[in-house]
């Protein structure tokens, strides 16, 4: 039987190109074999969007969370991540007497 621990992992394609200084996470795969599987697809890329002068790497969640943060948690390319909203202050009203 798989543990909690286990069952939590995922793996991330991670795309680096030439001219950033950024890791860019491009798609989540229930398995390293899967993620691996997508980075040679898409080392067969033509065109205007390919990965031709570009570092990629499958990343696991665990792995992720060591090298960017114990909150690093996969966020879709324009995904909004869930965070409590901050409160608004109301300014102070003057009351006339």
């Amino acid at each position: 039987m798989a543990t909690k621990k286990q069952q939590a992992d995922y793996y991330c394609v991670a795309v680096k190109r030439n001219y950033e200084d950024v890791w860019r996470l491009v798609s989540k795969h229930s398995t390293r074999e899967d993620a691996e599987a997508e980075i040679e697809k898409m080392r067969g890329y033509t065109g205007a969007f390919n990965y031709d002068n570009a570092e990629l790497r499958a990343i696991s969640r665990a792995e992720g969370k060591k090298e960017f943060g114990k909150s690093w948690e996969y966020t879709p390319i324009g995904g909004v991540r869930k965070t409590k909203p901050a409160r608004a202050q109301q300014p102070e009203q003057e009351i006339e007497s």
